[in-house]
């Protein structure tokens, strides 16, 4: 849904447009104006409502790692998750789930999975773009470091407000988080 939503948005434009350049024959003019026109609003369209029920989920998620005796008691992010190996030109998430930081290690857990990775095995936080980054409304948070001589790699990317910009913002804080947390 968080895709299906805005291109409801985008869609009667570019339809529009390109119905337009080809009863017209011409690429400038009315035609083009409202594919750009199409590419704007599915842009905000995309920022607002790429998260469809996320508020939703978070608390499902919540209900559902309660009963199965998950406690949270460490501070919590809400996180778009995926593993170096995924790759998806619609969605970046693979999974989504809670970050949990505490004093030795990340732990993310979904309802599928959890995976942890202990500070003294981080080398180093920074960013990576996925595809929210071709339209500037988000980035990966990489966690990365070895586990003996093995590479390792945690992506995540806030879901904890409402819309794509905000938390890209909102991953910039949680990017300064963990680099103070693995300099420990």
């Amino acid at each position: 849904m968080g895709n299906l939503v805005p291109a409801l948005f985008w869609l009667p434009f570019a339809v529009s447009g390109l119905a337009w350049m080809a009863v017209k024959s011409e690429v400038l003019g009315g035609g083009l104006a409202l594919l750009v026109t199409g590419t704007v609003v599915g842009w905000f369209a995309l920022n607002r409502f790429g998260l469809f029920e996320n508020r939703r989920m978070r608390a499902q998620l919540e209900r559902i790692l309660h009963a199965n005796g998950e406690t949270l008691a460490g501070e919590k992010w809400f996180v778009g998750f995926a593993t170096p190996r995924y790759s998806s030109t619609v969605d970046p998430h693979e999974d989504i789930g809670f970050l949990e930081v505490t004093d030795d290690r990340l732990r993310f857990l979904s309802e599928s999975r959890t995976v942890e990775v202990l500070r003294a095995d981080v080398s180093e936080v920074r960013f990576r773009a996925n595809v929210h980054s071709l339209l500037g409304l988000g980035r990966w948070v990489s966690v990365e470091g070895k586990v003996g001589e093995k590479p390792i790699r945690l992506m995540v990317e806030p879901r904890e407000l409402p819309t794509l910009l905000g938390n890209r913002r909102e991953g910039a804080r949680l990017r300064t988080r963990l680099r103070s947390w693995a300099a420990k």
